[in-house]
């Protein structure tokens, strides 16, 4: 993501999100390879990559990529944006152990029959293009996604388990800015707990936080916990709360 995503501040995140229009245009090849179940998410630690990412987002390089083939591992998911009314894809990891950067690429996919599961490690071959159609004006066109280890996650309807930091950011504020469309849709996370009240980002400081309520045991403070319950009001409600320290 951009700066203005990667920043803390909502106020420039949601002028970001709004600011693209969806995506139109001739179905995308995809392959998909089988590949046996992975019990938990992988981590992609790839500090090229991520230098790469900052090269084009923050170092305005788009135009040097434009047209030129792009090949990724990484894990894959997606996320509703709301302001758009268009699902987005990205595959995406970290700089390295400390999971405190994240690179993400958007994918342009156009047909979702035959997309992996959330969460499932894949590699994609395609082509960069600055357009100004993706989030921040630059995807990856006709994505070729084969499965290396398949992952079988939470059924649930938003699962911010497979989504890098940048993108469970944009998730929240996707879901504080339209509670009309996600309320009542199951949700499951992963996190710190911050207070009686609040999950927030597992790895490090003021990334991201969530509201969350229900009847589970209080646990101490910086505890590692998987969360599940419903979105009601902008935060997570009904939880069902677990130590976990799987991801």
């Amino acid at each position: 993501m951009r700066k203005s995503i990667s920043a803390v501040s909502f106020a420039i995140l949601v002028l970001v999100i709004c600011f693209f229009g969806c995506s139109k245009g001739e179905v995308q090849e995809k392959k998909t390879v089988s590949a046996s179940v992975s019990q938990k998410m992988e981590t992609v630690l790839n500090t090229a990559e991520y230098t790469l990412y900052q090269n084009i987002f923050f170092n305005d390089m788009q135009g040097e990529y434009n047209g030129k083939p792009a090949v990724k591992q990484g894990i894959f998911t997606s996320i509703y944006d709301s302001y758009n009314g268009v699902e987005r894809y990205y595959v995406w990891g970290y700089n390295d152990q400390t999971k405190c950067c994240d690179w993400q690429w958007e994918l342009k996919i156009e047909s979702n029959s035959s997309l992996p599961e959330k969460g499932s490690l894949v590699e994609v071959s395609g082509t960069y293009e600055v357009n100004e159609k993706a989030l921040d004006k630059f995807w990856i066109i006709n994505p070729k996604i084969s499965v290396k280890n398949e992952y079988k996650g939470n059924d649930a309807e938003i699962d911010m388990k497979t989504m890098s930091n940048t993108l469970e950011r944009v998730q929240i504020a996707n879901i504080l800015n339209s509670p009309e469309y996600f309320e009542g849709m199951s949700i499951c996370g992963y996190g710190r707990i911050l207070d009686e009240k609040t999950l927030e980002d597992p790895y490090y400081d003021n990334s991201w936080n969530i509201g969350i309520s229900g009847d589970f045991e209080q646990l101490a403070f910086g505890t590692l916990v998987e969360v599940e319950g419903k979105v009601k009001d902008g935060a997570i409600a009904d939880c069902k709360v677990s130590k976990s320290t799987n991801y």
